[in-house]
């Protein structure tokens, strides 16, 4: 199944949304510094949980165009 056959409906508040876009901004950062340097977290069980994570980025669908949506949605809240 791909990504534009697979529909979501998540309700959000403005608040969430910016929530769930400043998280992603985050992991993002982490996946960037873990390609730049090898980094990964030294916390009990995070680089495996991190691995894991990078493995399902990797091969899961992109969620570009549906963050991309959000961050519209929620500029449009202001």
């Amino acid at each position: 199944m791909t990504s534009s056959s697979t529909t979501f409906n998540l309700s959000l508040t403005r608040g969430q949304g910016d929530y769930l876009l400043r998280l992603v901004g985050i992991a993002e950062l982490a996946i960037a510094e873990h390609h730049r340097t090898g980094w990964l977290p030294g916390g009990r069980g995070d680089a495996t949980l991190m691995r894991t994570q990078l493995e399902a980025i990797r091969t899961g669908a992109s969620l570009e165009r549906p963050l991309r949506d959000l961050g519209k949605w929620v500029r449009s809240q202001d």
